[in-house]
Order: C-alpha cells, then sequence, then structure tokens
C-alpha cells in the first residue's frame, strides 16, 4: 500500500498523464508538445511523438480501442490512434477557445467529453464514429457553469459534470439504454 514503485524521467514539465486501459502503459506530456508513452513494467519509455500543433499540453485521455485525445492551452484538442508509443492524428478540434482542462471518453468509446474550466459553460461533446461536435447540446440554457471534471457512467447512460459552484450534474444520455 502506497509504495513507491520509481521515477519516469521526461525532458520538461509533466502536465498531464493518462493510463491506457487494458494495458500496462501510461502516456506523459508537457510543455514540450510530446507525449510519451511508458511501459509501466519496464519503467522505460518505449515511444515519444510529438503533439501536432501542441503549445504546452494541459489533458491527457486514452480509450480502450487506442484512442489517444490531447488537450493544450489554446483549446485545441488533437485525436490520435495509438499503437505501440506512435500517435496517427484523426481529428482536430477546435470547439474550445480556453485551456482544455478535462477529457473523457465514454465506455463504448462513441464519445469523448473535454470542457475548459477558464470560460463558464465550455463543454463540448464530440461523436467519434462521425468525427463531429455535438452542435444541439449543451445549449446557451444549459446550468453548467464553470467545468472542473466529467465522468461517464460504466454504461454510458449517464454524464456527471462537476462545476465551481460545488454540483455534481447529473445528465441521461438517451442513446444508451444501461445505465
Amino acid at each position: 500500500t502506497k509504495q513507491w514503485m520509481g521515477n519516469l524521467k521526461m525532458s520538461g514539465t509533466v502536465r498531464a498523464a493518462a493510463f491506457v486501459p487494458g494495458k500496462t502503459e501510461l502516456l506523459t506530456s508537457g510543455v514540450d508538445g510530446m507525449v510519451y508513452t511508458w511501459d509501466l513494467r519496464m519503467r522505460r519509455c518505449i515511444g515519444k511523438a510529438l503533439d501536432e500543433g501542441s503549445y504546452k499540453c494541459t489533458s491527457l485521455a486514452c480509450s480502450s480501442n487506442g484512442m489517444v485525445a490531447t488537450g493544450s492551452d489554446s483549446g485545441i484538442v488533437n485525436l490520435y490512434s495509438h499503437n505501440k508509443g506512435a500517435l496517427d492524428l484523426r481529428k482536430t478540434i477546435y470547439n474550445l477557445t480556453t485551456r482544455c482542462d478535462t477529457m473523457a471518453f465514454n465506455p463504448d468509446n462513441q464519445i469523448l467529453a473535454l470542457a475548459s474550466s477558464r470560460k463558464k459553460d465550455a463543454l463540448k461533446l464530440v461523436h467519434l464514429p462521425s468525427n463531429t461536435v455535438f452542435s444541439n447540446w449543451p445549449t446557451s440554457k444549459t446550468p453548467l457553469s464553470f467545468v472542473h471534471s466529467i465522468a461517464f457512467s460504466p454504461g454510458s447512460g449517464f454524464l456527471a459534470i462537476g462545476n465551481a459552484r460545488g454540483a455534481a450534474l447529473l445528465y441521461r444520455l438517451h442513446h444508451f439504454e444501461t445505465t
């Protein structure tokens, strides 16, 4: 319990980290725009790739089907396929105008939620099969406030949004039958 296991050393400040589901890998990134893939069994870097157009990576998210999302200081989010430390750019999302603080893939990898805590109501949902941002939600009347965290339920039926007002907002996603 709480046993130190070792250090993984990047060339700069670590600003984001995410475990790769189903693998013994960790991704890290920082101000240098590089995404490092670490093998946790060997505790060494097995891949290093440039986050294209990135200026200061601020968030990382990994899906269970090999997708990686990188959020930047400028609000740009890049979506990659990830294999053996290599990143292949699939889509660039320009829908946030301030730093992307938090991102989450839903469990079946159909939706990527991304948000910025720097601007009120700055949350977007991306439909991954079509690579499009949902334009019908959230609306200007959705009371999100300043979003600090995002989580999907195990069956994707619910989306929880934590905000600066101390509320955990729970939304039902009717497309998904299970909660």
